[in-house]
């Protein structure tokens, strides 16, 4: 304590002391200051990120509905394609902005752009549509023999439904609600449902079992054939095979569920190998040696 005093007596000793501490101060404020830099700059570059992924998602919708005009409409007039050219290259310029010089300002502008582009693009359209009756009675056509096929299924599914009420209720396990969705992912890996045969890169099925209390109550597998407008069986990764009566069935993808004698729900996916070609398709989901659905989907 004496050697504390005689210190603090000493002017120069004095002087180094409240120096040093002057500097512990100014270290720690220091530390403060840097500390919540760091985290402005932290929030900053997730509001960054985040501002560019909403862009990509904001092009790549103009994208997907810039594709379903030029794919409906994209033959009407040669000055459709010279519009698609200067939208394409508009496509590619943005991506560049985003991906390689993260510029996003210019990048928001050029996509305030190209929605103009658009709004013009589809103008275009609509005038061409206005004065080519042909294309107007063509459309028409389509649309009846989408009703005609439509009334088709709606009468075949009427038939199936009466002839499934005619199925002893037995072990057979009944499936309803079968359901198709094709899917895509975004360059965020954000999924989104397609038409497109090229885009399309996984299947989803999703189906209903009804409560029976007889079937076992187990592990129960079941197949999905996707067969293509030829007829052709679309392969997966493995060859699959499973018997309906006396047949033998080659399959697409299988999957396995726990079934525990109640109405259940289940999806199942299955990622394609070789990229779908456009036309219909038509599935079938066979279960315990009975096929239990039959599903149609077209892509463009």
């Amino acid at each position: 304590m004496d050697k504390i005093k005689e210190l603090w007596s000493n002017s120069t000793a004095r002087k180094i002391i409240i120096l040093f501490i002057g500097i512990v101060i100014l270290l720690i404020i220091s530390l403060f200051f840097q500390q919540n830099r760091m985290e402005q700059q932290m929030q900053l570059k997730v509001q960054f990120i985040e501002q560019k992924n909403m862009l990509r998602d904001e092009l790549d919708d103009l994208i997907d509905d810039h594709d379903d005009l030029l794919d409906e409409y994209g033959d009407l007039n040669e000055q459709l394609y010279e519009k698609d050219s200067v939208i394409q290259d508009q496509i590619a310029e943005i991506r560049n902005l985003i991906r390689t010089k993260s510029d996003l300002d210019e990048a928001r502008k050029k996509i305030a752009a190209l929605k103009d582009i658009s709004k013009r693009y589809l103008a275009n359209i609509d005038s061409l549509l206005v004065l080519n009756g042909v294309l107007v009675l063509e459309k028409d056509s389509v649309v009846k023999v989408n009703k005609d096929i439509n009334w088709k299924n709606y009468k075949l599914n009427k038939k199936n439904k009466k002839l499934e009420e005619k199925v002893s209720k037995g072990a057979i396990l009944e499936v309803f609600d079968a359901k198709i969705e094709t899917i895509r992912y975004r360059s965020t890996g954000r999924e989104f449902a397609t038409r497109y045969a090229k885009k399309v890169q996984k299947i989803r099925t999703c189906f209903s079992v009804s409560a029976n209390q007889i079937s076992d109550s187990e592990i129960k597998t079941i197949y999905l054939q996707v067969i293509d407008g030829s007829g052709e069986l679309v392969l997966g990764t493995n060859i699959l095979t499973t018997n309906v009566a006396d047949s033998t069935y080659s399959c697409t993808s299988s999957a396995e569920f726990e079934y525990k004698n109640i109405e259940m729900t289940h999806c199942f996916e299955w990622e394609r190998v070789q990229v779908l070609s456009a036309g219909a398709y038509h599935v079938n989901l066979i279960i315990e040696g009975s096929i239990a659905a039959h599903l149609d989907f077209k892509l463009r």
